[in-house]
């Protein structure tokens, strides 16, 4: 096991292999730039914890985007393997849990829809359907706009504003003044409209990215459905 450690450096070593054998270890922060060797790293600790006793049906390993999950899964297989095996040849367990933030909240949000408040059959809406949506509500409550002598924002710059709102956990007011300082004179309708897109999803059983992270913190607040 430890000779498949090798091929990392001294830092990524100490990562992968951190608070091996202890109950509880404290939370680990690595910040590592570009082709420092971060999905090796990572894919040697999967490997690790699972080859030293941690179930991987119950490793939550994230990323943010699909490509870089199945990279990281397929490398940590890999490892994996070699560690168990001697070489890579055998197949390794599988990580049921790896995948993006955004699909791992959409799979937890079906399997516990009912107890949230939500229809099984909810839709996702990615971001060209989330501007799709922003310029219904948009032009219902706003016809004509484009005639305006200040123009209104169009629906992906209000989905943007959205979106940097609701992840920053910001003001809107702090939001227009920091990053969309040319849009600051519409934060009054921009409110109302952002209400009215948040009551059109609810209605339709719609979730959109945002939502998708927001019920998720939701649920492990909630200590019947996170133990």
């Amino acid at each position: 096991m430890k000779s498949e450690l090798r091929a990392l450096n001294a830092a990524q070593r100490e990562a992968a292999e951190y608070a091996a054998g202890c109950e509880e270890p404290k939370p680990l922060l690595v910040i590592a730039g570009a082709g420092s060797g971060k999905t090796s790293t990572l894919a040697h600790r999967v490997a690790h914890l699972v080859a030293t006793g941690a179930d991987p049906q119950r490793l939550l390993l994230l990323t943010f985007s699909r490509r870089a999950a199945l990279e990281l899964e397929r490398r940590a297989g890999r490892v994996l393997g070699a560690m168990l095996t001697g070489g890579a040849a055998q197949r390794a367990p599988t990580l049921p849990w790896a995948g993006t933030f955004h699909s791992i909240g959409a799979r937890l949000l079906r399997e516990y829809a009912e107890r949230v408040g939500l229809a099984r059959n909810f839709t996702i809406h990615d971001r060209g359907d989330s501007e799709d949506l922003m310029g219904l509500v948009r032009n219902a409550q706003h016809p004509g706009v484009e005639a305006t002598e200040r123009r209104f924002p169009a629906a992906a710059t209000c989905i943007a504003i959205y979106s940097r709102a609701v992840n920053s956990e910001a003001a809107l007011a702090d939001v227009l003044r920091d990053d969309y300082p040319w849009c600051a004179h519409c934060e009054g309708a921009l409110g109302s409209l952002f209400k009215a897109y948040v009551e059109a999803k609810q209605a339709q059983q719609i979730l959109d990215f945002e939502d998708m992270l927001i019920y998720w913190a939701a649920m492990m607040e909630e200590s019947a459905l996170s133990s």
